[in-house]
């Protein structure tokens, strides 16, 4: 068994603004960067015995992981897999636009292999997600591990694990710089989520 604690990265102007921001390669605003300084306080208090921290290559989640790696004195590694749900032509839209002009989470909840021009599918992102945690899962058995990735990306995760289906993943919303626990042996067992309690 291996201990997964899935956190998201802080805030950026894009959730604010709410505009999905999947390949879009933001950094965090400076609101993010406070959130992601108490979630590394947080976890490190709580959860002392994370092994090793893993991170989607883009620079919101390097900034939050390294927040981690810092006061954790805890290696960190990239990890393509656990980059958000790219959206190609589709980015930087607003999620109101996305609703009703481009209607993609109509398209998407019809067909989870649809994708936009340049950008990925449901399925896609599922199958990566999927293999990236397996796949750290089996290399660190019996460790605690922080995986830092995305909103869309872990509730997809997350979806498919417990639902058995990646889409909808709107209940699996995690709060920016929030954390979820899951012990994975045979069968993923999810122990807490999104616990927020350094952002009160």
């Amino acid at each position: 068994m291996a201990s997964l604690y899935l956190i998201r990265h802080g805030e950026i102007d894009a959730n604010v603004q709410q505009r999905w921001h999947g390949s879009t390669d933001s950094e965090l605003n400076p609101n993010g960067v406070s959130q992601a300084a108490r979630m590394g306080e947080y976890v490190n208090e709580k959860y002392p015995d994370i092994s090793i921290i893993y991170s989607s290559p883009l620079k919101r989640t390097l900034e939050t992981a390294d927040a981690l790696s810092r006061v954790a004195n805890t290696e960190l590694v990239c990890h393509s897999g656990l980059r958000e749900f790219g959206i190609g032509k589709l980015e930087d839209a607003p999620y109101l636009a996305l609703l009703e002009d481009h209607r993609f989470f109509d398209a998407i909840e019809e067909n989870h292999n649809y994708r936009p021009s340049g950008g990925e599918s449901v399925n896609q992102v599922r199958d990566r997600m999927l293999s990236a945690a397996q796949e750290i899962r089996d290399r660190h058995t019996g460790e605690h591990v922080a995986l830092v990735s995305h909103g869309a990306a872990i509730a997809i995760l997350l979806s498919q694990l417990f639902n058995g289906i990646p889409f909808p993943f709107s209940g699996y919303h995690m709060s920016n710089t929030g954390v979820t626990l899951i012990n994975w042996d045979f069968e993923p067992e999810l122990i807490s989520f999104d616990e927020t309690l350094h952002l009160a």
